[in-house]
């Protein structure tokens, strides 16, 4: 019976993403083509807290200037449970040949992978208290922390 109910649950945690695969893959996209640089991430964060606010997340912005955190809050209380994702991109000349390549002018270039971390932290839910944290550069995480534990 328990195999049975893994199984059943593993069928619809596939369904439910299929059924959003495709919004993720076109914010992934539209993140990757408008990379910006640490603490420059003025439309990430606007993007992500859009998103969250309409998933019905709380949101707290701004963050250690561009800095993202929605807090979801479960039916149980007990500790938070983080998901992290970094929004800055490095400063490099983006060398592929793709639809969805950086649109920026500039030697600017998501490839730290920011762009599928801030759309796949999007679609997480848990039981027990849930922190989203939408990083500018990895030095913000004390002051993410803080804002997690109010």
């Amino acid at each position: 019976m328990a195999v049975a109910m893994s199984v059943a649950l593993d069928q619809r945690i596939d369904e439910a993403a299929k059924k959003v695969e495709p919004s993720v893959v076109e914010c992934r996209r539209d993140i990757h083509q408008h990379p910006e640089l640490g603490n420059r991430e003025f439309r990430t964060s606007k993007l992500v807290a859009d998103k969250l606010e309409r998933l019905g997340i709380e949101v707290r912005t701004p963050i250690a200037h561009t800095g993202v955190v929605g807090i979801l809050r479960g039916g149980k209380p007990g500790r938070v449970v983080a998901l992290r994702a970094d929004m800055d991109a490095l400063p490099v000349t983006e060398q592929v040949d793709l639809p969805f390549k950086s649109a920026d002018t500039t030697p600017t270039s998501p490839s730290c992978s920011a762009s599928p971390k801030c759309c796949r932290r999007s679609g997480a839910s848990c039981r027990e208290p849930l922190c989203f944290s939408f990083n500018p550069p990895k030095k913000v995480r004390r002051k993410v922390k803080r804002v997690a534990q109010r």
